[in-house]
């Protein structure tokens, strides 16, 4: 398993990116008139450099970059972190007209400084050079955001600091911090499979040596009441066309499984870290739902369960543990026998293999496939996220 894996090249990414989140704390009117200034400046920046429909950043530069430093009075660094957010939009809005009515302001390292001082109001100070004159701003983290910064701004930390977003959200400031570390270069030795279901919402399994090891399941209880929960009050609010009660019922709704999906996926990725040089490995989701095809209420339940949200949270997690995440080809993934290899149609809950006999939980069997699908037919794996639901 070992050899396979390596031949695959299943070398690790050289770094880590996450995002750390802060809040200007009371900027005085002089501060916040400047950041209030500079944001409608770039958004019209970034608006116009939209317009040219370029997707090529030196091409945009060459294009368009003088023009934009007259016309808005950006500095260089902002101007073209506004091209670059642009770039953005425009490929991700292909062939679709569209208008930035809302933009976070993109600083890179050549415009900002963190630093800690001894103050009552906050020890964390950020220094942003946007528009003449640099400014300091005193920023609030939380406990486990603090634990972070704190490791990049000491001398042997493993996190750097890259970039800041300013996001301006109800009348309030806050700053998104990209934070960047190196992979402990390792060979991956230990697949952790993950099959997604309606039933069990997650099944993972990992191969030691190639066998399958201390499988495990996820219900996702939690989550599959509270979206049946909620689509019943809004089919009712419906009814009687309170548009304004289900507008506040979804944020709700949105909180309480996010924090289901956080707790699953933490679990996931301390399940694999218990395994030597784990590599965490699970199905593209391209066509799951198309191909899902039950009665009506089995439909909608599983429709309503958040897979791709799933796998992004346990991708982000697994990161931050410096532990890979790969995604393999899910053909046949369900219908093959991890035993012998032979695929057959498959009824209930239980996997029988007419061919060696094998009788296995049915999630058990596609999860070692999973797993299995780096080494063997169904699929090679990938390090790229894959554009999922």
């Amino acid at each position: 398993m070992n050899q396979n894996i390596k031949r695959l090249g299943c070398s690790l990414k050289a770094e880590v990116k996450v995002t750390v989140q802060g809040k200007i704390l009371n900027p005085n009117k002089e501060k916040r008139h400047k950041l209030n200034v500079v944001l409608e400046k770039y958004l019209k920046a970034v608006n116009f450099f939209a317009s040219f429909e370029i997707k090529d950043k030196n091409l945009l530069q060459q294009k368009a970059y003088k023009e934009a430093r007259r016309r808005f009075g950006l500095s260089s660094t902002l101007t073209q972190t506004a091209r670059d957010k642009a770039v953005e939009l425009v490929k991700a809005n292909e062939g679709r007209e569209f208008h930035v009515h809302e933009v976070s302001i993109r600083v890179n390292y050549r415009a900002f400084k963190l630093v800690r001082r001894d103050t009552k109001l906050t020890p964390y100070w950020l220094y942003l050079k946007l528009d003449g004159d640099g400014v300091w701003y005193p920023v609030q983290f939380g406990e486990k955001q603090r634990q972070m910064i704190v490791d990049a701004l000491s001398d042997d930390g493993e996190w750097s600091l890259q970039q800041v977003e300013l996001v301006k959200r109800d009348g309030e400031w806050y700053v998104y911090f990209t934070l960047e570390k190196p992979f402990k270069n390792y060979e991956p030795k230990t697949p952790i499979g993950i099959d997604l279901g309606e039933k069990n919402f997650a099944t993972v399994v990992a191969l030691v040596n190639g066998k399958p090891t201390k499988g495990t399941f996820f219900k996702g209880s939690k989550i599959k009441e509270v979206r049946h929960k909620y689509f019943n009050i809004r089919k009712k609010l419906q009814e009687k066309r309170r548009l304004d009660v289900i507008k506040r019922l979804r944020g709700k709704e949105r909180r309480i499984v996010n924090h289901e999906l956080h707790v699953i996926s933490k679990k996931i990725v301390e399940y694999a870290k218990q395994f030597p040089y784990p590599v965490i490995v699970m199905e593209k989701l391209t066509g799951i739902r198309e191909n899902f095809k039950k009665g009506k209420e089995l439909n909608r339940r599983f429709h309503s369960l958040p897979f791709r949200k799933l796998q992004k949270m346990v991708e982000y997690k697994a990161k931050l543990e410096g532990i890979e995440v790969r995604y393999v080809n899910p053909k046949n993934t369900s219908r093959t026998c991890h035993r012998c290899g032979y695929v057959t149609h498959v009824e209930g809950r239980e996997y029988h293999c007419p061919k060696c006999g094998l009788r296995y939980n049915r999630d058990l069997n596609a999860s070692i496939n999973i797993a299995r699908a780096l080494t063997r037919g169904t699929g090679r794996g990938h390090v790229n996220t894959p554009k999922g639901r």
